[in-house]
């Protein structure tokens, strides 16, 4: 076997981006910019304020984060399983999400309406860059990788 041969090689090398990276990139860079932006905002209104906002913004981050990487670690099995994981997922850390949020009530420097709102620019922003890098990706992200090469 003559391993100079490319059609001979044991490992194929793409150039192509892992669809489930490239997705998670384009909602993390919108997520970050639209939290980021809400929290400069309540930094304005006051201190406390602030960092309750970028609380609110990295607890979004990290729960979505985590959901996408697990997802990233199954995308080659079968769809119903994956689809059935990822709900799963994601309702375990939305109420790990509210159990935190909860457990920091009693904190004198968590403002909750900041929280809520570094929160909410976190998630609206990781679903418009979600939708944004999905259509303009336009591959299934369950698809054996051979075919895709």
């Amino acid at each position: 076997m003559n391993m100079s041969d490319p059609k001979n090689s044991l490992i194929k090398v793409s150039r192509q981006p892992e669809p489930v990276s490239a997705l998670w990139l384009a909602a993390l860079l919108p997520s970050l910019a639209l939290g980021g932006l809400t929290t400069v905002v309540a930094w304005v209104v006051g201190h406390d304020e602030g960092l309750s906002a970028l609380l609110g913004l990295g607890l979004a981050l990290v729960a979505l984060t985590l959901t996408s990487m697990l997802h990233w670690q199954i995308r080659m099995t079968d769809p119903t399983f994956g689809m059935i994981f990822a709900l799963t997922t994601y309702g375990l850390v939305m109420a790990l999400m509210w159990a935190v949020y909860l457990s920091l009530d009693d904190v004198d420097w968590v403002n909750g309406p900041s929280t809520a709102f570094g929160l909410l620019a976190g998630v609206l922003g990781w679903a418009g860059g979600l939708m944004r890098g999905a259509l303009k990706l336009r591959e299934p992200v369950y698809d054996e990788k051979e075919a895709r090469d």
